[in-house]
């Protein structure tokens, strides 16, 4: 196996346990959401739900992980071909 091929599934390991690490977090968050009935909009606003604000400030900080793997997989993808 290369080194590449190597890095690469470094590469989707960690985008696979962030995203379930992501899938979690968000589930926790909508269950509390919901139990509170409080909107979407202003639950999910760090400035309006100073509470959850760190949590929130995670996923964005997730979201944006997830974003970058598969940033460089794709780039992985394209040099092999």
């Amino acid at each position: 196996m290369k080194t590449d091929d190597r890095e690469l599934i470094v590469v989707m390991r960690r985008y696979f346990a962030v995203k379930a690490e992501l899938a979690a977090l968000t589930a926790e968050l909508e269950a509390e959401r919901k139990a509170a009935g409080a909107q979407i909009g202003v639950f999910y606003d760090p400035r309006q739900n100073a509470e959850r604000a760190a949590d929130l400030q995670r996923s964005h900080h997730l979201k944006a992980e997830m974003a970058s793997l598969m940033q460089r997989a794709e780039a992985w993808g394209r040099a092999v071909q």
